[in-house]
């Protein structure tokens, strides 16, 4: 593989800025009166956004390296025999939460409204971010699948590697911890909470990346987090209410 460290560096140093620098554009996009076209818009740049970063770090790494942990699963570990087991319920346990919304509100309509207005009020600075018709929420599904698996290429198969393996040459502890805390920051325009919450999953999905050796594991499950917005979100018919519940 060709000399690649500059270009690598300079993504590197782009996915650590980039949420930090387009926050403000974000916030003005995803307020309560924008017009539905700027989250529309918001939306597509987004996606556009993270295949070209994602194209970027396969044509700098190839594809096959970046889907594959740069460390041995488990082997990093002091006593993986014990802690191995230990993480693995403690990230199933962190994911099952995760997907509450979805699973729950498969309970009834109850459960849906109630899921739906815990994520109107978290979202409540930036109310437009949520898709509300049908127009958007397909949109919102294209950019779910684009999360899911480019997300999970640059700050899990990209970034944890290059902060390992190249010029910082971080233990792999430490490259989890520094790629965790970039996929915060690339959800600062979701505010204080946002960026905590965001880099508390970036280490659940990069310790998912590290335990089983694979990325396809935290595709699929990031992938399937945000999805369960369009579910959640969709319209409830008029009239609907406790009696027409499911048992």
């Amino acid at each position: 593989m060709p000399d690649s460290s500059l270009g690598a560096s300079l993504l590197a140093f782009i996915l650590t800025a980039a949420g930090i620098s387009t926050s403000p554009l974000e916030r003005w996009a995803y307020r309560g009166d924008a017009p539905a076209a700027h989250k529309r818009v918001a939306y597509a740049m987004t996606i556009l956004f993270l295949w070209v970063l994602t194209v970027a770090a396969v044509s700098l790494y190839g594809r096959a390296p970046l889907l594959v942990s740069p460390v041995a699963p488990a082997a990093w570990l002091p006593a993986p025999a014990l802690a191995g087991p230990v993480l693995s319920v403690l990230l199933a346990a962190f994911f099952l939460l995760a997907l509450q919304p979805f699973l729950q509100s498969l309970r009834g309509l109850r459960w849906r409204r109630a899921y739906a207005a815990a994520i109107r009020r978290e979202f409540a600075g930036i109310p437009g971010f949520i898709p509300d018709d049908a127009a958007e929420r397909g949109t919102w599904i294209l950019l779910s699948l684009t999360a899911g698996l480019c997300e999970e290429i640059l700050y899990r198969g990209f970034l944890i590697r290059f902060l390992h393996e190249g010029a910082p040459a971080l233990p792999i502890w430490g490259a989890l911890a520094a790629s965790s805390l970039c996929f915060g920051l690339g959800h600062v325009y979701q505010g204080r909470k946002g960026v905590v919450n965001s880099t508390i999953a970036g280490l659940a999905f990069g310790l998912l990346f590290l335990l089983s050796g694979s990325l396809v594991p935290g595709i699929v499950l990031h992938a399937l987090i945000d999805l369960q917005m369009v579910y959640v979100m969709r319209p409830i018919p008029e009239g609907a209410g406790p009696a027409a519940e499911p048992a």
